[in-house]
């Protein structure tokens, strides 16, 4: 089960651990019927001059594991544009290639850094930093050392790869294109990067800049200090940025009131084999993630273990994690905690064998402790294979799991008894309020996270700001 790379500390604004919306990984190649959906975005760009480019700045994607939301976005992406390339912030020379791309979309890594330490590059560009044009530095440091510090760290970090693309840029093959869209995944780095070629490497062609928001780059109050530096700068490089929920809109809409570039664009999982669900006996949970603290795995092995003490049949499928110490550690502390309940822990599974076992497995609720996410990709999966949700209203996990009609949504600061209680609503229905509630969950998919018809809106967009 491949992990999100959680942003690293020398581009994340939060923890070390990050957060991610994404649970599982996906297969490294890309289905035929995909392609077909994809071919229904945007008309691509007729002749030299008109010709269409993307550039797509990402963590890590296509390279080892993180970002999978993007192995269903980019085949919408390459049928929209006549070339794609895709450049990872945060990996250079040595990271392997895991992910398939279609044909034309094409992968670059920045050149290795000399000095990997950011506070070399703050003292190596000091002047720019403090007295430069670009101002990323928003914090005086007699108002507050610590975010003066973040501020200087951010622009230390953004100047090194901003240096490190313009080695990379000529050989990338764009120099000869029509219009140009550069698009970060990320509101941080890769927005900031954006705005800086658009001003200085790209100012003589025309080029459009735009990025996703997700929960990490957005959400101020569970970062360090509760800052994110930098933030007025990279919201002046781009023309658009599409937050993927309501609740990620909400941080940039009161950190920049009067913002008219702000767009919620969600993200979306293909449409799954349809299975009939029913209640089972034992009423079999199963939960998608990797194991980082915040995904709260253990909490979701202590509501099996409560719902053992209560007398009620349950087994429980975890499906995720890649990382063996901790795969087997939480498998050891289940083992603890839950005596004769059946539990199977499956360690990593592709996106297609997770798709797979949905559509053969009578699974009859889906898991979701997290005590933060963006919108959770893991439970569009499960509403899209009709399952109920019993999660935790972290994030934007509320906008797809309706209380009492999809599934249930408990408080984040929650106990493994008040997620068992929800659990048994659920087990308690009756057969025909069960299959209504499976039924609500897939038509939730199909209203809010078909990727088909979110990925060709975002792309329409997309095309659209080129005038």
């Amino acid at each position: 089960m491949a992990t999100r790379i959680a942003p690293s500390a020398d581009v994340s604004p939060g923890s070390s651990q990050g957060r991610s919306d994404g649970a599982h990984g996906a297969g490294a190649t890309s289905s035929a019927s995909g392609r077909a959906d994809a071919a229904a975005a945007s008309p691509k760009g007729t002749g030299a001059a008109g010709r269409r480019s993307l550039l797509l700045l990402t963590d890590a994607f296509p390279y080892e594991v993180g970002e999978e939301f993007l192995e269903q976005e980019i085949e919408t992406l390459c049928a929209a544009y006549d070339d794609v390339v895709i450049v990872p912030m945060r990996l250079s020379h040595g990271a392997r290639q895991t992910r398939d791309l279609p044909a034309n979309a094409r992968c670059a890594l920045l050149p290795a850094s000399w000095f990997t330490d950011w506070r070399f590059h703050a003292l190596l560009r000091a002047p720019q930093i403090l007295l430069g044009r670009e101002r990323m530095v928003e914090t005086p440091p007699w108002k507050s050392p610590g975010r003066f510090g973040m501020d200087v760290r951010f622009a230390a970090i953004a100047l090194s790869a901003y240096g490190r693309m313009r080695r990379l840029l000529p050989s990338l093959g764009l120099e000869g294109t029509g219009h140009l869209t550069i698009y970060s995944y990320w509101f941080f780095t890769g927005a900031a990067l954006g705005g800086m070629l658009r001003r200085r490497e790209l100012k003589r062609r025309p080029v459009t800049v735009v990025s996703r928001a997700h929960a990490y780059d957005v959400d101020e109050a569970d970062a360090p200090r509760g800052y994110i530096p930098s933030r007025s700068f990279v919201m002046r490089a781009v023309d658009r940025v599409y937050p993927i929920s309501d609740y990620a809109a909400g941080f940039l809409r009161r950190r920049f009131p009067g913002a008219r570039n702000i767009e919620v664009r969600r993200l979306g999982v293909p449409p799954a084999p349809r299975h009939q669900r029913h209640r089972t006996d034992p009423f079999h949970l199963v939960s998608c993630s990797h194991m980082a603290p915040y995904k709260r795995v253990l909490l979701i092995a202590e509501t099996v273990a409560e719902l053992e003490r209560r007398g009620r049949r349950v087994r429980w499928t975890h499906i995720g994690e890649n990382d063996v110490e901790r795969l087997e550690a939480m498998r050891a502390r289940s083992a603890e905690l839950i005596d004769s309940t059946p539990v199977t822990f499956t360690g990593h599974l592709t996106n297609s064998e997770v798709r797979e076992l949905y559509a053969t497995t009578d699974f009859a609720c889906f898991l979701n402790c997290s005590d933060g996410e963006g919108v959770p990709v893991a439970v569009m999966e499960a509403q899209a294979a009709g399952m109920p949700v019993v999660a935790t209203a972290a994030g934007g996990t509320g906008e797809i799991v309706h209380d009492g009609e999809n599934g249930r949504l408990v408080p984040v600061d929650v106990t493994a008894a008040q997620v068992a209680d929800a659990v048994e609503s659920v087990m308690d229905l009756d057969d025909a309020q069960y299959a209504a509630t499976s039924a609500q969950a897939h038509a939730t998919w199909a209203r809010m996270s078909d990727a088909q018809r979110q990925y060709r809106e975002f792309v329409d967009a997309l095309v659209a700001l080129e005038g």
